[in-house]
Order: structure tokens, then sequence, then C-alpha cells
């Protein structure tokens, strides 16, 4: 059997388009490797709220899946409320999508927890569907990351897409984990408006500069579409060729 991971990392270099997974036993080893690895799960809910959690178990057995409560208490009540919810995640910049019906309240571990039918198919989108837009060098593109959360700092980007941003570049001090949400990012436009979003970390890695320093990169991607967001893609597609950054 193929590994998940494997599968995933594949996707990247594949033909744009979606696989559809209908098979029970590929559906739940898909849904263990997202458990195994503390991949994030979300899914927008009720009035433009997202509720976020991560898997805990996977029991196909008995046909079930448990997520944890998430901390956003107004969406967990929303959540009871609805007749299904369509999860995603996006573990080695790849984009899973999956829905799944009839949340039950449970005790996991000791712990509250939300328990829903398995899922009766998982599609695996091959690529992004926006393409990234390179930010010329001499173009100050800077974002205050996390400016409603708890660890401020200041970033400098260097591609953009409607779905967010490959290389948000950073202080090497500065250590963030994949799943992390930095609220509240103020993307600063030169002569501009300032775009408010909140940012989900993909994945980060350390690159050095041409002067033999080391900084942060991180591949991020919009929460939710910001309003203003598409005005600022106009701007810099209208000067650059699109690119495929990784991201």
């Amino acid at each position: 059997m193929t590994d998940p991971a494997d599968l995933i990392k594949t996707a990247q270099h594949t033909p744009p388009g979606n696989v559809l997974y209908n098979s029970r036993v590929e559906i739940c080893r898909i849904l263990q490797f997202l458990m195994s690895d503390s991949y994030p799960i979300s899914a927008e809910i009720g009035n433009n709220q997202l509720f976020e959690s991560r898997i805990l178990s996977v029991d196909p057995g008995t046909g079930y899946l448990v997520v944890a409560y998430s901390a956003n208490k107004s969406a967990n009540s929303v959540l009871f409320g609805l007749p299904s919810l369509k999860f995603t995640a996006n573990p080695h910049r790849g984009h899973l999508v999956f829905q799944v019906s009839n949340p039950t309240d449970m005790q996991f571990a000791g712990k509250p927890a939300i328990q829903f039918a398995l899922p009766q198919s998982v599609i695996l989108n091959h690529r992004r569907k926006q393409p990234r837009i390179s930010v010329p060098e001499d173009v100050s593109l800077r974002c205050i990351a996390d400016e409603g959360g708890v660890i401020s700092f200041e970033a400098r980007i260097n591609d953009i897409s409607l779905e967010g941003m490959g290389g948000l570049l950073y202080s090497d001090d500065i250590l963030l984990e994949a799943g992390t949400i930095l609220k509240g990012c103020r993307i600063i436009i030169p002569g501009g408006k300032a775009v408010i979003a909140d940012l989900e970390v993909r994945y980060t890695k350390m690159i050095a500069l041409w002067d033999g320093t080391f900084i942060n990169r991180a591949g991020v991607h919009f929460v939710r579409k910001p309003e203003g967001i598409e005005a600022l893609i106009d701007r810099f597609a209208q000067n650059s060729d699109s690119t495929e950054a990784p991201g």
C-alpha cells in the first residue's frame, strides 16, 4: 500500500487536478496519517467562524472519527447544529478535503471530544488553485505578523497569492511550528491600505542569504480570504510573472 505521506508529497509533482479516495481502507490510512503527525484540520462554519482541531482517533471497526474540541467555544456550539461539516488539511503542501456528519459529544481519554461518522471520501488536490505572484525585491511589502496574538514580529513577503504567501521571511531567532495560527497579521501595502488577515503556518525552514547570514522562511495560507487581497494581487500581477514557488 502507498504511504499517505508519499502520496501527498508526490502530488506536488503531478499535473493539476483532484484525486478522489472512497475506499474505507485508504480513507482511514490518510486520516490516521493526519492524526499521527498532529496536522491541524479546520472547517468554516456558521457566520464566518472557523472550527480548528486535531484528530484524536480513527476507528475503522466502528466507523467513527474523534476530534478535539476547538478553542473557539462559539464555533463548538454552532457545530452541533450542523448536519455535516467539511474539513480541510494541508500536510506536506498538499490539500485534503473530507466531509463528516453526525457530530456527537463524548469523552476521549478523560477529556471532552467530538465524534463523527467516518467520511465517505477524501479529496486530494494536486496543486494550489491560484498562482503565486513574485514581489520584486525593490518593493517593500512588509507584514506585522501575529499583531493580534502574542508573538508579534515583522516579516517581509516575497511572493503572494489569493490563498496565502509562500515566502514570509523573518528573523532566525523566531520559532514557528506548522499549524500555528498568526492572528491579525497586517500586510502593509506601500502607499496603500493595509490588508488584515489570519495566517496558518504550513511549513518553515531556515535559508542562507547572499552575505552568509540566516533567516527563517515560512509558507502560510489565509485562514479566510481577507478584504482587499484581490487589489493587492492585481497590483503585483501587472508587473510580475506568475510563479509556482513552493508553499
